[in-house]
């Protein structure tokens, strides 16, 4: 029974990144998006890819600069 529980523990585990949060949120809620908040739903997410969907340079993703990237293929669309 021991190595079921451990078997079943291990694979947990390894699931564990299929659980990872798909929405993403505004954790200040100042209406945009930081390098932070977007690396929650985006981990490989860069600071060359930020700056990119960065059009305004305001360090901050507005949610049509959200809508952009997701568009140009610079960030995946969230389901």
């Amino acid at each position: 029974m021991k190595p079921i529980a451990l078997t079943l523990g291990a694979l947990t585990l390894m699931a564990a990144p299929a659980f990872a949060q798909d929405t993403l949120v505004d954790a200040d809620e100042n209406g945009t998006y930081s390098m932070e908040e977007m690396l929650v739903v985006y981990p490989d997410l860069t600071e060359e890819t930020f700056a990119q969907i960065d059009a305004d340079a305001s360090g901050e993703i507005s949610l049509e600069e959200l809508a952009m990237a997701q568009t140009d293929g610079l960030l995946p669309s969230m389901e």
